[in-house]
């Protein structure tokens, strides 16, 4: 057998592949949609991100998908079917599903009532379904809030009222500078809504705090005697009370971090001993509605100890040295995105690889139904030169089509399928349970060496795995082998 002819068989059984590839493909995609097995798959990903790969938490894992995927940042992405037909096709594939799952006994990953899910969830879709879950903007909002007003009134306005109260009691004058201190109270109400509102940053809002008092300062210096005992000690006392607020920058620094709590101290809220949940019980305890709803939501979250300690790592990597509390959640929320991405990354590649058993298993199951022995094909291509000039006149043109336009692969293997075809009416294919073709394995299998395992078994292994290898690789080995046979053929 000389070189040209071994390149004419191995050309066309990459041509035969190729075909059989495509064919093999299409059934799994179908398969694949019927079964929903890139969401299901997605779903379980998710489980396992959030459990930390825990088994003995998966329960609770699902638990907290399920309401992720209530959310309207995941629920919005499933568009159900529209029309009769349409859902007729629906009820068909979920029937199919429940077949399915009964036969394998597994579960429904989409929780009870629900027969199928996203295929793909962005990133950004994730973070902010788990965020919101957390109510981690909510818990922040509220600490700060009240802590500010803590730090105001223990800081600020309790020992003004103090000094000035000792001031009128030694000036026998209940009403002294009692406008001006109506001014401040006004002036410290306002800086608080303001915060409330987050229409300024906490450090802004203590920048205001200072000018208030160094307005509170000038208005009594304006209204009291001035050079008087009195009234140099009572000024002498409210700049004692302004210092002690910011009097440097280390110091404000410092204030400003115990007044506004980091994501790394509010995650520890879903521990019931520490402090910062003792604090925000503590509020609610006190008739503060928005923490008597948090507590009340945290009670119903089932954040596993395996995700707690992922968060936690993330929130080390934020640098919260941003001035606007949102900004922080926001922060937290990219890193999530990428602590999510790397996660789907990791469940590509599990995919990928599932899918690949898949496509052995039916590739094999496509080389039995139709009987695609690879012994058997390359056999009949060596010992028939009409059949093998069929073949490998129908993958030249099939190659040749493909460099002469941009026509999609599928598209060209349509119009060469059908010269093919043509072609062959006459010409018994080595593929199918033709009784020709059985009697000429038959008479194979009779020199076969190996008598315990069978040629055409054999045979349909290896076809099944070619078949598993795709068409994309298949199209490409076609076309290197062509282009090395036409190369030998400008050489002669």
């Amino acid at each position: 057998m000389n070189l040209p002819v071994v390149l004419e068989i191995a050309l066309g059984m990459a041509f035969i592949f190729l075909v059989l590839s495509l064919l093999a493909s299409k059934i799994q995609e179908m398969i694949g949609i019927l079964l929903q097995w890139r969401a299901e798959h997605l779903k379980q990903s998710i489980e396992v991100l959030l459990s930390g790969n825990d088994r003995d938490t998966d329960k609770a894992a699902q638990a907290l998908a399920d309401v992720l995927y209530d959310s309207p940042w995941i629920r919005s992405l499933n568009q159900e079917a529209k029309g009769r037909i349409a859902r007729a096709f629906r009820r068909g594939a979920q029937l199919i599903g429940g077949i399915y799952r009964f036969i394998t006994g597994g579960r429904n990953v989409f929780g009870a009532g629900k027969t199928t899910g996203p295929s793909y969830i962005p990133p950004a879709a994730f973070a902010s379904s788990l965020v919101e879950r957390m109510r981690l903007r909510g818990m922040l909002e509220v600490l700060a809030d009240e802590r500010l007003i803590s730090f105001i009134s223990e800081k600020a306005l309790l020992p003004v009222h103090s000094v000035l109260s000792d001031l009128r009691a030694n000036t026998a004058n209940e009403f002294l500078l009692n406008p001006e201190l109506q001014h401040l109270e006004t002036s410290l109400q306002q800086i608080l809504q303001d915060f409330k509102a987050r229409l300024v940053s906490l450090p802004d809002s203590l920048d205001r705090l200072v000018a208030s008092l160094d307005q509170f300062i000038a208005m009594a210096q304006h209204a009291l005697p001035v050079g008087h005992p009195l009234t140099t000690t009572f000024l002498r006392r409210l700049d004692y009370i302004k210092q002690g607020l910011t009097s440097t920058p280390a110091e404000r620094n410092a204030v400003i971090s115990r007044l506004r709590p980091n994501i790394t101290s509010l995650l520890e809220v879903f521990d019931t001993t520490s402090d910062i949940y003792r604090e925000l019980s503590r509020l609610a305890d006190q008739g503060n509605l928005s923490a008597q709803g948090l507590v009340n939501h945290l009670d119903k979250v089932a954040i596993t100890p395996g995700l707690t300690a992922s968060l936690m790592a993330i929130a080390r990597k934020v640098d919260f040295t941003s001035d606007n509390l949102r900004t922080e959640v926001e922060a937290f929320g990219k890193e999530l995105e990428k602590w999510y991405e790397r996660g789907m990354d990791r469940a590509s590649g599990v995919y990928k690889r599932n899918a690949k058993a898949v496509a052995v298993m039916i590739g094999v199951m496509t080389a039995i139904a139709i009987n695609a022995d690879s012994f058997h094909i390359a056999t009949r291509l060596a010992k028939d030169p009409l059949l093998r000039n069929t073949v490998t006149q129908a993958a030249d043109q099939l190659v040749a089509n493909s460099k002469d336009s941009n026509t999609p692969l599928n598209e060209n293997l349509t119009q060469v399928k059908t010269a093919v075809d043509q072609a062959l009416q006459e010409i018994p294919f080595p593929i199918g349970y033709d009784p020709l073709v059985l009697e000429q394995q038959q008479q194979a299998e009779r020199s076969w060496p190996l008598p315990l395992v069978p040629r055409r078994f054999l045979g349909w292994l290896v076809s099944g795995l070619a078949i598993s290898m795709g068409s994309n690789f298949w199209y490409d080995l076609l076309k290197k082998v062509v282009d090395i046979r036409n190369t030998g053929k400008k050489g002669d």
